[in-house]
């Protein structure tokens, strides 16, 4: 039997079934078209043996005035900066707060109570100890993962180091607790599948709630600097003039009293690099720091610091989105790109 020429067609149709799409490719995996025949594409090539801790849901690049590449990389619990192939931790601190006296107590192995006030904090959240003295010191002048949080004290973990069953640490022990930690799945905030599992007051077939939905971030460039927010927090700017193991800051420390508080998205334009803000504060509400989903607010003055443009969010234009259109003021804003 002479041999017979089969030409199928370019590009993968999945509107027809398998035995419609005649002389076609109904599905595929990992290959593109090139003029007009498939190859593979390569796959993907992992540019270092570093990790990072959490789940991650944001990735930004840009290259620096001196020509250095990083990577902004938002996970569900920190912050980095990737540069080289190394993953530096720049997660902002969310809160300080100065320990009692001997404030860790160990449980006779690796798992120790640390006694402080835990009002908003989250497990997977981050902290960093100083100020230990005594003999554990260089164990416990580290940072550490909250490992279950109580009313009047969390937990950590010094494993593999086992610490004896007494209260240490010391009279001048400090913690900077980064930001909380977030989701790393999509949790509903309402409704089946929200809340805790017998949640109280709630009753059967009555879903319970949850405070906070799936860690995202925004970000975007103020110049080479880097300017970025989880959504439902605040902003915080990093410096590329500064090492990459310089902790971002809050905006709000930057000099501004008028600086937002808190956004849901962050973005910057490409030309006037006007920073505007969607779902933010209103500083003329009953409660100006509350997160107001529908309000805009767009920067509108910039200043020139040590030869860098620093930024200045000045709440003069304003505009507020209706469920149907938006208001006329939606030009003002138009004209800040």
């Amino acid at each position: 039997m002479p041999l017979q020429k089969v030409l199928f067609k370019p590009g993968v149709n999945r509107e027809n079934t398998r035995y419609t799409t005649e002389g076609g490719w109904y599905e595929c995996d990992k290959i593109r078209f090139r003029q007009g025949n498939p190859e593979i594409i390569g796959g993907w090539q992992q540019i270092s043996n570093n990790t990072y801790s959490g789940v991650c849901r944001s990735l930004w690049n840009w290259v620096s005035l001196d020509g250095d590449n990083y990577v902004g990389v938002g996970t569900n619990v920190k912050f980095y900066i990737e540069n080289g192939g190394a993953y530096n931790d720049i997660t902002p601190v969310g809160s300080t707060q100065a320990l009692g006296a001997n404030p860790f107590l160990s449980n006779g192995a690796s798992t120790i109570t640390v006694t402080a006030n835990t009002t908003g904090l989250t497990v997977g959240t981050y902290v960093i100890f100083s100020g230990v003295t005594g003999t554990y010191v260089s164990t416990l002048n580290a940072q550490f993962e909250i490992l279950s949080v109580g009313s009047t004290s969390f937990t950590i973990s010094t494993s593999p180091t086992i610490i004896p069953a007494v209260a240490t640490g010391g009279s001048t022990v400090s913690a900077q607790f980064l930001l909380s930690a977030g989701p790393a799945a999509p949790v509903p905030l309402v409704g089946w599948g929200a809340g805790a599992w017998n949640e109280a007051g709630t009753t059967w077939g009555i879903g319970g709630t949850t405070s906070s939905a799936l860690r995202l971030w925004s970000q975007s460039n103020f110049g080479q600097n880097l300017i970025f927010g989880p959504r439902g927090g605040g902003i915080y700017y990093w410096d590329a003039t500064t090492s990459v193991t310089t902790r971002a800051v809050n905006l709000t420390t930057l000099g501004d009293a008028e600086c937002p508080v808190v956004q849901n998205t962050i973005t910057v334009s490409d030309i006037s690099r006007f920073v505007i803000v969607f779902g933010t504060n209103d500083p003329n509400a009953a409660n100006p720091t509350a997160l107001d989903p529908m309000f805009i607010r767009g920067q509108t003055k910039r200043i020139l610091l040590h030869g860098f443009q620093r930024l200045l969010i000045k709440p003069v234009v304003f505009v507020y989105l209706t469920a149907l259109k938006l208001l006329p003021q939606y030009k003002l804003v138009r004209r800040l790109w």
